[in-house]
């Protein structure tokens, strides 16, 4: 600070200690103001520009900087009543925008778009520029598709914007709108073939998509673009290890490693892949030179937790389950692992407390409603059971033998049509399904023999 401010800051602080009348131009309040700001003092900042307003009712100046300090303290409805009382003419762009910002916070969308639309008329401003600046203001309230109308507005003052076209492609991918998406990526390619980012981008949109032999293609750019890219080569490991080339995700992953700031991430990834050959002696011993790196990493515990439960080491397993939920309570995943090893260990108590608690957190796990299902059913629980596998069926309806396990569990209570219904549903998905059924109700082979046999003659006497 130099000698006049210091003189200033300290003339205006006696002031506020002593109550005694005193005067500031607007310009020493102004500077007053930022000081505080910088200095992480927004109460003072406050103060000092209510009382410049007081001092000068008709700056708007000061207005419009107090305005600015209530929008930075997330005071949205008191900034915007004092824009409210300021002149639109004394509005720059800057204030345009926040006062736009500040309506399409509080979900005034079509007030937003009457400050919007005047900040757009003004020629003297780049126009593209402007549209982009309101499109991040729709995007950061997830309007995106309010967001893209401007996007599409600036691109006719200027096609060939990359920000725009970027941020065109993201508003359709956060729609869902993939072929859209893939059609802007392809078209900012045509203008920046060595674009790692739009590589990468069309890489990840063919990723979500299910598409992994051209999303690996586009990581192919990336990583031929910048061989450094450590996103790139995490991206296309993933997708190997979705298409199950597990010794080519090991590779990839293991690049990942030599680049990363986050070993312990890369060694849980590496630790995955041996788990999943098979491997478990060497997956164990990546997942513990991850935790050895970091002893929170959940993922390395839930990893060894897997591992001793395809091993049938499930004391174990329940060790590094427990490890997980001890760091994250809400891990469903890990409340699972708990509950399967329970289950081999014939504690169903135990089990079924683990089950409730994972569908507690989430109940969109058709699997595990099915996991707990069959431990009703186990236990003889079998309206328990019931409603579990109806639970299951409810979320998914194509989840694995569901309307084999409902069809059984109806016939061991007795209601034979609704077993009947889900057998027949079981069969048009699985012609062993009725295999299956009669292996787990045995008894019902003659039952059901004679309801087809009545059925038969029923249509024949009919056709008589």
């Amino acid at each position: 600070m130099d000698e006049n401010f210091n003189s200033l800051l300290q003339r205006y602080e006696d002031f506020i200690s002593s109550n005694q009348n005193g005067y500031f131009d607007v310009e020493e309040l102004e500077m007053l103001a930022d000081y505080y700001m910088w200095e992480g003092m927004t109460a003072e900042s406050s103060r000092t520009l209510d009382l410049g307003i007081k001092m000068h009712p008709q700056s708007e100046l000061l207005q419009l900087k107090l305005a600015r300090l209530y929008s930075s303290m997330g005071k949205k409805d008191k900034a915007l009543e004092i824009l409210d009382r300021s002149s639109d003419r004394s509005y720059d762009l800057k204030t345009m925008l926040l006062k736009g910002d500040l309506l399409v916070s509080l979900n005034r969308f079509t007030d937003a778009d009457a400050i919007f639309a005047k900040a757009m008329q003004n020629d003297e401003f780049n126009l593209d520029e402007i549209s982009l600046d309101i499109a991040y203001i729709y995007i950061c309230a997830e309007a995106y598709d309010r967001a893209l109308r401007y996007l599409q507005a600036g691109l006719q003052y200027n096609p060939n914007n990359i920000d725009l076209l970027f941020e065109i492609a993201y508003c359709y991918e956060e729609t869902l709108q993939y072929d859209a998406c893939i059609q802007m990526l392809n078209h900012i390619l045509d203008l920046q073939p060595y674009s790692s980012e739009a590589w990468f981008n069309l890489g990840q949109i063919y990723y979500a998509m299910g598409n992994y032999p051209k999303a690996i293609e586009a990581y192919d750019y990336v990583i031929v673009i910048d061989e450094k890219d450590e996103l790139g080569w995490l991206q296309r490991g993933h997708t190997y290890f979705q298409l199950e080339e597990f010794d080519k995700a090991l590779e990839d992953y293991a690049v990942y490693l030599e680049l990363t700031e986050y070993p312990s991430y890369a060694l849980v990834h590496i630790g995955e892949c041996y788990e999943k050959k098979g491997q478990f002696d060497k997956a164990l011993s990546i997942y513990e030179q991850a935790l050895q790196l970091d002893e929170n990493n959940i993922e390395a515990y839930t990893g060894i937790a897997v591992c001793y439960l395809e091993t049938n080491a499930f004391e174990k397993s329940i060790e590094y389950s427990k490890k997980a939920l001890k760091i994250d309570p809400e891990l469903c995943e890990a409340w699972v692992y708990l509950a399967e090893a329970y289950v081999n260990l014939d504690k169903f108590d135990d089990a079924i407390d683990a089950y409730e608690t994972s569908l507690h957190i989430d109940e969109n796990q058709p699997d595990t409603w099915i996991a707990l299902g069959s431990v009703f059913f186990e236990l003889e629980r079998l309206e328990e059971a019931r409603d579990a596998y109806l639970k299951a069926y409810e979320l998914n309806e194509n989840a694995e033998n569901v309307q084999l396990l409902l069809s059984v569990v109806f016939f061991k209570l007795n209601n034979i049509s609704e077993s009947l219904y889900f057998l027949n549903e079981a069969i048009k998905r699985n012609n062993t399904a009725t295999e299956s059924f009669f292996e787990m109700c045995p008894e019902a082979l003659s039952l059901f023999e004679k309801i087809i046999g009545n059925t038969q003659q029923e249509t024949k006497s009919t056709e008589e």
